[in-house]
């Protein structure tokens, strides 16, 4: 007897349902003389349970490879964790460490002149100043990430806002020999955003801007109206980002390279910023020549894009950061 041949067709019973069979034809040796032998087996349900293997095995494939990537995102936001907490330890210690010791100066009585006593003081202040602007970075990050950050959006003209700003950087500017310009549009931008977010996001860039310039270099806030948003653009004339690092740029618990290696902060600052640019229905984007300098612009809808509830007037709002 030897091996045959063996083929699956679909075939039309009498009965009007199709089902698979299983058709082979074998060699045979009979009393010396060849015959052929024909078979056929019904093997329906024998190819619906290997169909149904194969699908499982494909589904425990996928969500095997599913759990280990979970797994991997897992470990990556652990260790994410453990350099949230390292950094904001260390940096939420500093300002105390020096708070502290400028007290104890203090109440010791150990300072020469009323002169050295208010630079203990002015210390204690500025100190205090900047734990309180960590403070607000890690409650902002943990809003953001649990969802709980309330917008106030309404429909306004962003240059007010943006004059506002400018102001309060005139001081920082001018001890950083930084020069502020404003390029104002001839009509007003009107758009819909949350003031206080808004100013939030471009006191951040302004504050880089100016931080990471070079003495005699320039900060120019401009606008640019498109068909379904405003356009708000911050450039300055600093050592620039290189492309590859664009994206540490706004990724938390991550520094870039050398523009940021003297910088003090959570550095959760510019990805706080675009989840805000973000929850107001707009973009935050960067542009950057290494050696030229940087251009960071916020998009912002002229149209309403978000669920009705957040187009409301900004009240009185306790526990709101202050501009």
């Amino acid at each position: 007897m030897h091996d045959g041949l063996y083929h699956d067709i679909v075939i039309n019973s009498d009965h009007g349902r199709p089902f698979i069979g299983n058709l082979g034809v074998r060699l045979l040796e009979v009393d010396g003389h060849s015959a052929h032998l024909l078979m056929m087996q019904d093997v329906t349900l024998q190819k619906k349970l290997q169909r149904e293997i194969i699908n499982k095995q494909s589904e425990i494939k996928g969500a095997f490879e599913e759990l280990l990537k979970q797994n991997r995102q897992l470990r990556e936001l652990d260790l994410a964790k453990d350099r949230f907490i390292a950094l904001t330890t260390h940096e939420l210690r500093t300002p105390l460490s020096a708070m502290v010791s400028s007290a104890e100066i203090l109440k010791m009585g150990l300072y020469d002149s009323p002169e050295q006593m208010r630079e203990f003081i002015d210390m204690i202040h500025d100190q205090g100043l900047h734990l309180q602007d960590l403070v607000n970075d890690i409650l902002d990050f943990a809003k953001i990430q649990a969802g709980k950050m309330d917008f106030y959006i309404e429909e306004q003209d962003p240059l007010p806002l943006v004059k506002s700003i400018l102001r309060n950087f005139e001081g920082m500017a001018e001890t950083y020999k930084v020069t502020l310009q404003i390029d104002a549009p001839p009509v007003p931008q009107l758009c819909y955003f949350d003031d206080l977010r808004l100013r939030q996001i471009l006191s951040n860039i302004v504050n880089n801007a100016i931080k990471y310039n070079r003495p005699g270099g320039t900060v120019r806030v401009s606008f640019e109206g498109f068909g379904d948003h405003v356009r708000i653009l911050v450039k300055d004339t600093g050592k620039g980002i290189p492309e590859e690092q664009y994206d540490k740029v706004f990724n938390e618990f991550e520094t870039v390279g050398q523009v940021a290696e003297h910088h003090k902060g959570t550095g959760l600052g510019m990805p706080i910023s675009r989840k805000l640019a973000d929850g107001m229905g707009g973009k935050l984007m960067l542009e950057s020549t290494v050696g030229v300098g940087s251009t960071f612009w916020v998009e912002i809808p002229n149209r309403k894009v978000l669920d009705p509830t957040l187009y409301r007037p900004r009240l009185e709002q306790v526990g709101d950061r202050a501009s």
